[in-house]
């Protein structure tokens, strides 16, 4: 059997229609540099949303997997559970302390294998936190609709786009809120004149609820799978003050806007947030190796330390935490940001994307908005005058520009009503160029 028929014989793929994925048959990828891949079939096709967000230094950097080999050849693997560690991860978490932004107080890690387990880590802290200093009974976790968190048990209950819960129901302690989504606003208003109604939304449920026993929300800056949503400003400071007033851990999850998609190296940089945890993956190796991480802050950490029951030791690990070999990748991905500008660029080149996006795109009759920032942008279509969907089924229109633009040579992602695009951040302002190119005339093609 050649490789097509064993993909279709035994291999599964996320987010994929089985009988469909039979037809159609896999797109094998052999090799890939810089913002492009390269198929089996002989195609090049520009990679305009970084794999799944996490290209971030771009494809064929062998210098990362030089470093992995060398560590590997050394120790690639050992437990971190008891009080065994690796150099890779005792460097790496220091690395992360002091790239936190001023006055975070984030400084102290764990790293896990992706970042739906970076959640579950954190929500799995945020309880026992508040349960050592006897308020045992905050254990609902609060995330916003249309959020992406995971597909685990408890990050899959934080996620709250529908699709994902069809034949399973989110575990009940987990709460779903309003979100700053002011293109579909579901509360009815506009803004600035709403003055962050959904933030306010959040307080209203917490009071329902009862403060005494939320444990956290948790909140992507820049929310991603939901179609690329910034908030307002105002918007995490408002949300950090109801947290402080009730109580309540904020959890930022960090897992695509970390390490410079936001053209900042976090995403809480630019909207202000401060978070009483924090989690990431993506980015953290631009995808070379599986590793996530979840951050605490001093007052989180001191606090388990301190008032954890004697003897009792911190019951949170999995196997592969603190993966010497992945870690060597990170250091290896983050010296590449690093040395190479990738986060200035994001932002410098991110700018030129957007804009682009507006000069070429931004007076087309089904374009219902463009936003974004840095190297994290997306297209919402809707029928002129309305917000309702652009083509005559819902997601339809978006599916068709995806299709389209594959032929021509360029990945985007079909996110509900909303086209994504997000190149890595090596992206040139040429490579830009091309990308318009082929995403104006596959808009054209697409629509009616």
């Amino acid at each position: 059997m050649n490789l097509e028929d064993l993909d279709r014989a035994h291999l599964i793929h996320p987010i994929t229609e089985f009988r469909s994925h039979e037809k159609k048959g896999p797109k094998i990828v052999v090799g890939g540099s810089g913002i492009r891949i390269r198929l089996a079939d002989g195609r090049t096709l520009i990679d305009g949303l970084s794999g799944l967000w996490n290209m971030n230094v771009g494809h064929g950097r062998t210098e990362i997997g030089d470093a992995v080999a060398k560590q590997m050849s050394q120790v690639a693997y050992y437990p971190g559970f008891w009080d065994y560690a690796t150099e890779p991860a005792i460097r790496l978490a220091e690395r992360l302390a002091k790239r936190m932004p001023a006055g975070s107080e984030l400084d102290h890690f764990l790293f896990t294998s992706g970042g739906s387990d970076a959640n579950e880590t954190n929500f799995r802290i945020a309880r026992l936190f508040h349960a050592v200093r006897g308020e045992p009974g905050r254990r609902k976790i609060l995330s916003r609709a249309h959020s992406y968190h995971g597909i685990t048990r408890a990050a899959g209950s934080a996620t709250r786009l529908p699709a994902y819960h069809i034949f399973e129901e989110p575990d009940p302690l987990h709460i779903q809120v309003p979100a700053p989504y002011c293109f579909r606003c579901e509360l009815g208003k506009e803004f600035p004149g709403c003055e962050i109604a959904c933030a306010d939304a959040i307080e209203e449920t917490i009071e329902r609820e009862g403060a005494e026993t939320v444990a956290a929300i948790i909140a992507e800056p820049v929310m991603g799978t939901g179609g690329v949503i910034p908030p307002a400003d105002d918007y995490f400071p408002r949300l950090r003050e109801i947290c402080d007033r009730h109580g309540i851990l904020l959890i930022l999850d960090e897992v695509i806007t970390g390490f410079g998609r936001t053209g900042n190296w976090f995403g809480m940089e630019p909207f202000s947030a401060k978070p009483d945890l924090v989690s990431f993956a993506k980015g953290i190796t631009s995808g070379y190796l599986p590793l996530g991480a979840a951050g605490i802050t001093s007052r989180v950490y001191e606090t388990l330390r301190d008032e954890s029951p004697k003897g009792l030791p911190f019951m949170v690990g999995l196997t592969y935490n603190n993966h010497a070999a992945c870690c060597a990748a990170a250091h290896a991905n983050l010296d590449i940001l690093e040395r190479e500008g990738l986060v200035e660029n994001s932002a410098d080149v991110g700018a030129y994307l957007l804009g682009r996006l507006r000069d070429t795109l931004g007076t087309h009759p089904l374009v219902g908005e463009i936003r974004g920032i840095g190297m994290f942008t997306a297209i919402e279509w809707a029928r002129p005058g309305t917000k309702e969907p652009a083509g005559e089924t819902p997601m339809a229109f978006p599916a068709a520009v995806a299709s389209r633009a594959m032929e021509k040579g360029l990945i985007v992602r079909a996110l509900w009503e909303c086209t994504a695009i997000s190149p890595p951040l090596c992206t040139t302002r040429e490579e830009i160029d091309e990308i318009i190119d082929i995403l104006v005339a596959s808009v054209d093609e697409a629509s009616p």
